[in-house]
């Protein structure tokens, strides 16, 4: 029961801390390149379901799509808030960079846990064995 309930401490970490720099002003220190915005979106909305996908015990590539959906949500809320923020407005690019981060993020998680923890397990038997 408490390895589920600690299993949510990141994503709800994020989840705390997206909805904390959403009611900002104005954020320092973001990148100064064209659309630096959108890459910002798509990466920490990749870890952010990392994490969601990490706590849900997603294991298979056909169930990616639940943590995508849930951050894809998320991500609309995220920009309704941003709406009553001044200084920031919503923007459809950036929900769709959030939710492409989503899958991104969802279907590492599946490669990470169905092949490359397995063979990394496999390689550490195999060298305690020689």
């Amino acid at each position: 029961m408490i390895k589920k309930i600690l299993k949510w401490i990141p994503a709800i970490f994020i989840a705390c801390c997206s909805f904390y720099l959403s009611s900002q002003e104005h954020l320092e220190h973001m990148p100064g390149f064209w659309n630096a915005d959108k890459v910002v979106h798509f990466f920490c909305f990749a870890g952010f379901s990392f994490w969601l996908a990490f706590a849900c015990n997603i294991k298979s590539y056909k169930k990616f799509w639940l943590p995508t959906l849930i951050i894809s949500l998320w991500a609309i809320t995220d920009e309704i808030h941003q709406s009553f923020t001044p200084g920031r407005d919503a923007s459809v690019l950036d929900w769709l960079s959030d939710t492409c981060g989503a899958a991104l993020g969802a279907v590492i998680f599946v490669w990470v846990t169905t092949k490359l923890l397995p063979a990394f397990v496999a390689r550490i038997k195999a060298n305690k064995r020689a």
